[in-house]
């Protein structure tokens, strides 16, 4: 495999969490999955710098669980900076307090990126489990009122697709600038019950008319981190809107996941252990032949397709995990075949972005 023109880092900081998501993707969060271990802040320091200097990334995102509930945060964000990249934390907001916020700012972080799943509290208080609306929303005015970059994340999911409009205009009133739509993608907690989490192609059309047409009156820009698949949904309508494709092994960019224990993935959903980045180099791990299994296998009914250049099948390592094969398709095309109509020529005219 030939080395990326760029690579991104998603480091899964911490294993605990104060949420319990229903449809977590976290490995750890299967049944069948242990806790995951941490590693102390001395050996996360060794982590960082190798892994940073040997795949020359200049993008990092600390992420978890939750990577607040660890105390030494505020010390590996600023570690990563002087290591010269580019840190964005990925929280649930519950504990960003005023002081968390200022020692986060401290440190040099570039960008909050915070859950918010609705706009109805209730909403989002039971996807995540806990009472945790109200601090996410107080969380992202302190940003603000700093004079922070902070984004939100909404995990689009049969349950709360349908309140995409509104969050988004919860968003602009909160003068968020930025907003990312995931579409729900299977792995640990969701995984069992992942069809019945799974948005339908005329919701997420819904949400994407609702990104199309409020991107176009405010000022807030979309963009949609998971893939939407092109032969169920008609991207070409939403010019306005930011999509993205299955990183592993794209040749512009790929981001990796690193778990809390120090292990390389090929991204931050899967669970695949690529081996330790404490004791094996990156460029040996990236060129594991999981990665290559993943990036240069497609499923058959993607093989004549038009845009499988860009599209690659949709989310290779959500397909894995659900059918444990490399050949296997997007749970989201799997689920809704039957209504998909593979373009007659290729629909996109510029190279599509790779996940970030």
């Amino acid at each position: 495999m030939h080395r990326p023109a760029s690579i991104s880092l998603m480091y899964e900081f911490s294993g605990q969490c104060n949420q319990r998501c229903l449809f977590c993707y976290n490995s750890w969060k299967s049944p069948a999955q242990k806790p995951k271990k941490e590693l102390s802040t001395k050996h996360a320091k060794e982590l960082l710098a190798k892994a940073i200097d040997e795949s020359g990334c200049r993008a990092l995102s600390l992420s978890g669980g939750e990577p607040l509930a660890r105390k030494d945060v505020f010390e590996i964000i600023s570690f990563a900076k002087k290591r010269g990249v580019r840190v964005s934390l990925v929280t649930n907001g519950t504990l960003l307090t005023g002081e968390a916020i200022d020692r986060c700012m401290e440190s040099g972080v570039d960008l909050f990126q915070i859950s918010l799943l609705s706009e109805q509290r209730e909403l989002h208080n039971r996807l995540v489990g806990m009472d945790g609306f109200d601090r996410a929303i107080e969380a992202i005015l302190g940003i603000k009122s700093r004079k922070g970059n902070v984004c939100t994340f909404f995990v689009g999911l049969s349950d709360n697709i349908a309140t995409f409009r509104k969050t988004l205009e919860l968003n602009v009133l909160l003068g968020v600038g930025s907003v990312a739509l995931g579409r729900f993608t299977p792995g640990g907690a969701g995984l069992q019950a992942w069809e019945r989490f799974m948005p339908s192609p005329e919701a997420l059309d819904d949400a994407l008319e609702a990104a199309e047409e409020l991107s176009g009156k405010y000022p807030i820009s979309v963009s949609v981190a998971t893939p939407v698949l092109p032969c169920l949904n008609d991207l070409s309508r939403f010019p306005r809107v930011r999509f993205s494709f299955c990183s592993i092994g794209n040749p512009e960019h790929t981001l990796f996941g690193i778990d809390p224990e120090g292990n390389l993935k090929a991204c931050s959903h899967s669970p695949f252990i690529l081996g330790s980045l404490l004791t094996e180099s990156f460029r040996e791990l990236s060129s594991h032949a999981f990665v290559r299994g993943l990036s240069e296998t497609v499923p058959v009914f993607c093989a004549d397709c038009p845009d499988l250049p860009v599209c690659r099948g949709g989310c290779r390592s959500s397909a894995h995990v659900t059918r444990e094969s490399f050949e296997a398709e997007d749970p989201y095309l799997s689920l809704y075949k039957s209504i998909a109509k593979k373009p007659v020529s290729p629909s996109f005219g510029r190279a599509a972005e790779a996940s970030v």
